[in-house]
């Protein structure tokens, strides 16, 4: 019963110490804000400036697995390159080192004054209503249990040592092979290194186990740390499967090179010399480890970049000339939610790319109207099923989205792609009824006058110059162009109105049957409505972007 209630304990202690954990690492991203999550996209070529964001933001967020996660999903949509990608994991293995030196710290005097923080930050929390000094209690509080957390572990790891049976099970435990396996596996299984090693340290501080056999457990925790990346891979693209295995490369060649010295040479001895407490000597060589193979590996990025494209090749599902794959996303990622100011700035590649397709699709049935021309309607077939999908999977992903923090102005422009996207959709169907008119007046054996067509490439020429205006004013969040967007849709609703006028002048003279005279009216009917959604997504941006002053109606806009 004893032993139950000291293993019970030592979960409580671990849980306070996770949760503590947590809340820490997502007030520093909540004050740190969008820059934090920004930094990654803004990181240049440079390795080493690589490794400086991967270290920063995994000391913050205070787990690698969390870092390379994040990293995969930017690898997955394009955000980064592989190379930037290895240079930030490398880093991250840096930064995760902290959270070892956090829990060597408890047994210093100063761990009594760090608990009492978790009452300072509870006060705080609770009494003040400004969002800064909540935040500030939250902190505060997080770092007080983190040490309460410990301080509950370390009481029941306490009680083990007492024990001669527990003492003399571990102690039989002295195969360096076994115990690099044990770190690995319980790693694996709980899916924290900082869990592994926090408990680690606390038994080696009561006296649990030796410093060597410390050292070759360490080198197993970071070999099952890269377990959750290598899960987060399944489903990604190539590239992001790439990125996780140059996680699992470098922590797999630093535990080989460190477990062979570890085997050769008196680490642990010099260890011991150089820091007094086996806490510190056990959280530095964490530290010594993960720096000492970053320098190793480096200036070999290139190499290790080619090396997880040989291990990974590529599939032979690759996007077509349209950039797509079917029922796939193009630059959207699940992982990318946990920083949503990159995820809503990829969910507007994916709607600017879902403009591109509609619109190829518009431009396909209109040229089989007017040419009876039919070729490649598989892909027509293709493009109209991808919007389907857009429409259904990237609302579904911006709902997940929006459950996450964003700004107040990112929260206006998520709620207007919502709108963007069903209308893109809707000219997509637009254009599958006007392949029907094309398919109807092929069964007819009819076709369109000489002045309806020519009617007919007036109002498509209008709609071009509306789409190709908005597509520039959405990606370059410019309302300044609102005169000549104006101005372009007022056209293609002049055409709607005079085109139907003169097609009952026509019907009268006899220049065109009745068969085709109806398949016009929708035609045109269907065209100016695409005109009202493509408008809608220039419309769309007024919630989001601040409007210039006016300028010019350029020359090419259409005059009403």
């Amino acid at each position: 019963m004893q032993t139950l209630e000291m293993i019970l304990t030592l979960l409580g202690g671990l849980g306070v110490f996770l949760i503590a954990l947590k809340i820490m690492s997502e007030t520093l991203e909540s004050i740190a804000g969008n820059k934090l999550k920004d930094v990654f996209n803004k990181i240049s070529s440079n390795r080493f400036a690589g490794i400086a964001v991967g270290a920063g933001v995994t000391a913050v967020i205070q787990s690698s697995s969390a870092t390379t996660v994040m990293v995969v999903g930017f690898v997955n949509a394009g955000v980064m390159t592989l190379r930037q990608a290895t240079a930030i994991i490398m880093g991250a293995n840096i930064g995760t080192t902290i959270t070892a030196q956090i829990v060597a710290l408890q047994f210093l005097p100063i761990t009594a004054f760090f608990g009492a923080l978790s009452c300072v930050g509870a006060f705080m929390t609770m009494l003040s209503k400004n969002d800064k000094v909540v935040r500030a209690g939250q902190l505060m509080g997080s770092i007080g249990m983190i040490f309460v957390g410990l301080e509950v572990m370390s009481a029941s790891m306490q009680s083990f040592s007492d024990s001669e049976a527990v003492r003399n099970a571990i102690a039989a435990v002295s195969n360096p092979f076994l115990l690099l396996l044990i770190g690995l596996v319980i790693t694996a299984i709980i899916q924290s290194s900082s869990a592994t090693t926090s408990i680690l340290i606390t038994m080696a501080g009561v006296g649990l186990i030796d410093l060597k056999s410390s050292i070759f457990l360490t080198l197993g925790i970071n070999i099952g740390t890269c377990v959750t990346a290598v899960l987060a891979s399944i489903g990604a693209t190539t590239n992001g499967k790439r990125a996780s295995v140059i996680h699992l490369m470098f922590n797999v060649f630093g535990s080989i090179v460190f477990f062979i010295l570890a085997l050769c040479l008196p680490i642990d001895k010099w260890l011991a010399a150089a820091f007094p407490e086996i806490e510190t000597q056990i959280a530095m060589f964490h530290t010594i480890f993960n720096v000492t193979t970053t320098l190793l590996l480096v200036g070999f990025i290139k190499y290790i970049t080619r090396l997880s494209e040989l291990i990974v090749r590529d599939k032979k599902q690759k996007p077509d000339e349209d950039g797509i794959v079917a029922d796939k996303f193009a630059y959207v990622d699940e992982r990318l939610l946990a920083t949503p100011t990159i995820a809503l700035a990829q969910v507007r590649k994916e709607i600017e790319l879902m403009a591109q397709i509609a619109k190829k699709n518009l431009d396909w049935a209109i040229g089989a109207v007017r040419d009876g021309k039919f070729e490649k309607r598989e892909k027509f077939r293709s493009r109209e099923n991808h919007l389907n999908f857009l429409l259904k999977e990237l609302t579904a992903y911006n709902v997940k989205l929006s459950t996450n923090p964003l700004t107040a102005d990112s929260e206006r422009e998520l709620s207007s792609y919502y709108r963007a996207i069903s209308d893109l959709e809707r000219i997509g169907d637009y254009a599958e009824n006007i392949c029907e008119y094309a398919d109807l007046l092929a069964k007819q054996k009819s076709s369109f006058s000489p002045d309806a067509l020519k009617e007919l490439d007036e109002m498509t020429a209008d709609i071009n110059e509306l789409y190709a205006l908005v597509m520039r004013a959405f990606e370059n969040r410019d309302l300044s162009l609102r005169a000549e967007v104006d101005a372009a849709e007022q056209a293609v609703d002049d055409c709607k109105d005079k085109f139907e006028a003169t097609h009952i002048e026509r019907l009268a003279k006899g220049q065109c049957s009745a068969d085709s005279g109806a398949v016009w009216l929708h035609l045109v009917n269907d065209l100016e409505r695409v005109g009202d959604h493509i408008r809608n997504l220039f419309n769309g941006m007024s919630g989001y972007v601040t409007e210039k002053a006016p300028t010019k109606v350029a020359a090419t806009a259409k005059q009403v």
